[in-house]
């Protein structure tokens, strides 16, 4: 073996704590960007993957009603229709066979669950839905835990009738129960008729345009289909339309994902900060031996030719540590992501890009951030490379390290004074280890903002929500009905009607692009009413004095789409009839997440006005003392079995409670607040590695100071406590340092984090309770950090130290 490779080893060998401390901070960035682009990668491919699959319709358009079956041949017909399929959903009550109270469910029917063209189900487990059996959605299952076998009663046009779960299905496009969604259950034309469903009709219509897609294609045939319907008395509810190549969900992930990926990349930058400690630690204290190799003819690139070898030898062994590692947390990550979307992760997978990254990343970064001081190592001279001595006694040159001193002497004890100027003797190797302390105490006061932003953005939303209780019905009622219904509960303080109408806007003979990710309807509510009022963004909200005015509120994003502004006027289609509105104002909305349909409000006197219908109501709005969540259940537990029996069905998906709703919104953002707090807690990891590296080098490097101490007399408690002190001011002074930059960053992330995530800028608040938090946090990742090589440099002896080289 060549001689160089001997030393290379042996410094391998002597160095091992060093060595060990390397690999732990290279493995650590190496983890990162292998972990967070691995999942990005499973996580969008699999998505697209699943959506392709279930060969989603490009249009979807939800009905008022039943239509006969005859009418999809007309359909089909129209210029532009390459297939049709069709589908009914029905809004149910179950039991379970040990509870009294009543759920309401949605239950899906299709005639033939082998022959689906468009937005497939799949089974998971179990078989079809058949005669007396039902099949359960996969999300609903895990939710409700229900099992194939099970045997659930549910009310049906001759009374109560059990039916039994015979298998498990997965659903392309449903809400998560957890996120606010309903139980979904599944049945084929067999049981139809037990729930009022007519034979040969349907009230969901599927469909493809032709080849090549596009979105304008799909728009203009959208209307030749609603134009086709309402000529036989069918009016739509709501319009859908979707990319057949892209998941529905990739837009709420393409934020996220960002943030991830430039966090990742931070972890590597911050790694690399380490390295360059660590290389630079190591270059002084080699240079005697340098000058030794230099002295034997060792040129400049022969003698970086080594320590690149050390340091290419330390980043493969990272590399095959972190890699399995980084792989399988990328797998059990985007599977917890997907199961959100209800999408089957299958057996395990990795992404080669990620195998890519983590390769050159992890071998280019370190090879990059060492060649510097590697380079100015081998440049040094015989005479200067043999000239030091390794006392480094170089604090006190200039007039900070006298200010310093002066003001240890005075309000410090000796031994925390001497902590203090050992803090500032490296002012470079200062420099780097406070820096990944206080980029990673920043990112975690940002992200615990971020967190609290959010929690007062949803708070803000609730308060500008005055009800208490939704109630969204399956079809018009009575105005009058739900008054008498909701007003024979004692606890109904308040009551505002509302109707729901589809609705066609244009402007300048342009069909408006929508932005609501399932189309969007006109809500028409009093406009004087009290219990609900969106964020304005631009312009107004209503007026008692708008009533009766074609006057409307439309969606900043809508808008803002179509080049749209307050006091513009559109042509709004409502039925058959077509008139001038003008636009007064733009709202923003928290969670107009894939699962929404997009309002545009306006004036229900106005609506009652142009229809010539006084007393019907789509949904009703009630507002009643109660302050917890368990009597809001009670609450509307009571409202829906009286309209239940008054038969008054309620729509499942526009039935809702305000405090669950805060609930179910805070649930959909956990799973993101959770991955950025990890990242966060990982890069504090990192920090926490490099103070470690920072005391361990500095033990090795003042070792023959420590025998000097020990041999005029101090204990190894003191010397013990003057390293462990050093590290917590390291703590100490990154903690108070990160606070001005969170302080200054927080809100500009905050805001556009929420812009990229959920569509607005949140309502900003900083986390002063994270900044207590932090200060825990940071003192305890020191003392960890500096227990070891405090007690290392305790345990030296005079003879160990003053041998040291």
């Amino acid at each position: 073996m060549h001689t160089l490779w001997h030393k290379v080893i042996a410094d391998l060998r002597l160095s091992k704590s060093r060595s060990l401390l390397a690999v732990a901070s290279m493995a650590a960035g190496v983890f990162c960007v292998g972990a967070l682009f691995g999942m990005i990668d499973l996580q969008l491919s699999q998505m697209d993957a699943a959506h392709q699959l279930s060969q989603p319709s490009h249009i979807n358009l939800i009905l008022r009603g039943d239509a006969d079956t005859a009418l999809l041949e007309q359909v089909n017909a129209l210029p532009g229709v390459a297939a049709v399929d069709a589908q009914t959903p029905v809004t149910v009550r179950f039991r379970r066979s040990d509870a009294a109270a009543w759920e309401l469910a949605t239950l899906i029917i299709r005639s033939d669950y082998t022959g689906q063209r468009f937005d497939k189900i799949s089974l998971d487990a179990g078989q079809w839905p058949s005669a007396g059996q039902l099949a359960v959605e996969n999300l609903s299952a895990q939710y409700a835990g229900l099992r194939i076998g099970d045997s659930l009663a549910f009310e049906t046009n001759a009374g109560s009738r059990p039916f039994t779960i015979g298998g498990v299905v997965r659903h392309p496009f449903v809400k998560p129960p957890k996120f606010g969604g309903q139980l979904h259950f599944f049945a084929d034309n067999a049981s139809a008729a037990w729930f009022g469903v007519p034979e040969h009709t349907f009230r969901q219509l599927l469909l493809q345009v032709t080849a090549p897609y596009s979105v304008d294609k799909a728009r203009a045939v959208a209307g030749e289909v609603r134009g086709l319907l309402s000529r036989h008395g069918i009016a739509v509810n709501v319009t859908l339309l979707q990319d057949p190549e892209k998941h529905w969900g990739r837009p709420f992930m393409a934020g996220i994902n960002g943030v991830l990926q430039i966090m990742a990349l931070v972890s590597l930058a911050l790694a690399c900060v380490l390295i360059l400690n660590t290389v630079s630690a190591h270059i002084a204290q080699q240079t005697d031996q340098i000058g030794v190799m230099k002295s034997l003819g060792g040129g400049n690139l022969t003698i970086a030719a080594v320590y690149l070898a050390e340091i290419l030898i330390l980043a493969v062994l990272a590399i095959v540590i972190a890699m399995p590692v980084a792989l399988l947390t990328a797998y059990e990550s985007a599977c917890q992501l997907l199961g959100v979307f209800n999408i089957d992760c299958g057996g395990f997978n990795y992404s080669d890009r990620a195998i890519c990254l983590m390769l050159l990343g992890g071998i280019l970064a370190p090879l990059i951030a060492a060649a510097g001081p590697i380079w100015r190592g081998a440049g040094l001279n015989v005479r200067a490379a043999m000239a030091s001595y390794g006392l480094g006694a170089d604090f006190g040159g200039n007039r900070f390290d006298r200010w310093v001193e002066r003001f240890g002497v005075r309000w410090l004890s000796t031994l925390r004074a001497a902590a203090l100027g050992n803090l500032f003797r490296n002012k470079g190797r200062f420099v780097l280890t406070q820096s990944v302390l206080i980029i990673a105490g920043a990112m975690f006061l940002v992200l615990m903002s971020l967190t609290a932003s959010l929690n007062l953005t949803l708070d803000n939303e609730m308060a500008r929500s005055r009800y208490t209780v939704r109630l969204g019905f399956a079809a018009d009622q009575s105005a009058a009905k739900i008054r008498e219904i909701a007003q024979s509960l004692p606890a109904t303080r308040q009551i505002e009607l509302w109707r729901r109408l589809p609705l066609e806007m244009v402007k300048n003979g342009q069909v408006l692009r929508q932005k609501g990710s399932l189309g969007t309807q006109m809500l028409a509510l009093p406009a004087a009413g009290e219990l609900y009022r969106p964020l304005i963004e631009s312009g107004r909200w209503f007026r008692a004095d708008d009533a009766g005015q074609t006057v409307l509120v439309l969606s900043a994003d809508t808008a803002a789409l179509n080049g749209i502004q307050a006091g513009d006027w559109l042509d709004v289609a409502i039925g058959q009839a077509r008139q001038r509105w003008r636009v007064i104002g733009t709202y923003r909305w928290l969670a107009g997440s894939s699962y929404s349909v997009e309002p545009v409000y306006a004036p229900l006197e106005t609506l009652q006005q142009m229809t010539q219908q006084q007393d019907l109501a789509t949904f009703a709005l009630m507002q009643a003392p109660i302050a917890s969540r368990l009597e809001e259940a009670d609450y509307l537990e009571v409202l829906k079995s009286r309209f239940q029996a008054a038969g008054m069905p309620l729509d499942v998906y526009n039935t809702q409670s305000r405090l669950e709703q805060r609930q179910f919104a805070h649930n959909q953002f956990k799973p993101m607040l959770a991955t950025l707090m990890g990242l966060a807690s990982m890069i504090a990891a990192v920090g926490g590695i490099g103070l470690t590296g920072t005391l361990a080098i500095s033990v090795l490097q003042r070792t023959r100071e420590i025998g000097v101490l020990r041999a005029i007399g101090a204990p190894s408690k003191a010397i013990f406590g003057l390293f462990l002190s050093e590290g917590l001011l390291h703590g100490v002074l990154a903690w108070v340092l990160s606070l001005p930059l969170a302080y200054t960053a927080a809100e500009p992330m905050a805001g556009q984090l929420g812009r990229i995530l959920f569509g607005i800028a949140l309502d900003y608040t900083f986390a002063g309770h994270a900044v207590i938090y932090w200060l825990g946090m940071v003192l305890g990742l020191a003392w960890l950090a500096s227990y070891w090589p405090a007690r290392s440099a305790a345990n030296l002896t005079v003879r160990q130290a003053l041998e040291h080289r």
